[in-house]
């Protein structure tokens, strides 16, 4: 497995420092990474496929539109 390095604003860091010892924390900051990057890598996808489309303007907002609910539903968030 890769390694990322973060960095973190000084002030947050002291507040919380004792937190971001807890592996509980790494674990949830390694999630919210690697959810982020999926998010990240699935737009590239539809982007560079979009390109390719003969989609219309509105077909394609109605995709993201399906894409975003799909994405909060996953979250919880819907």
């Amino acid at each position: 497995m890769g390694e990322v390095k973060i960095e973190i604003p000084a002030g947050l860091f002291k507040m919380a420092a004792e937190e971001l010892e807890k592996s509980e924390t790494k674990v949830l900051l390694r999630e919210a990474v690697e959810e982020k990057l999926r998010v990240l890598l699935l737009f590239k996808v539809v982007d560079n496929i979009l390109k390719k489309s003969k989609l219309t303007d509105e077909q394609a907002k109605e995709l993201a539109e399906e894409l975003e609910e799909r994405v909060a539903k996953r979250h919880g968030l819907i």
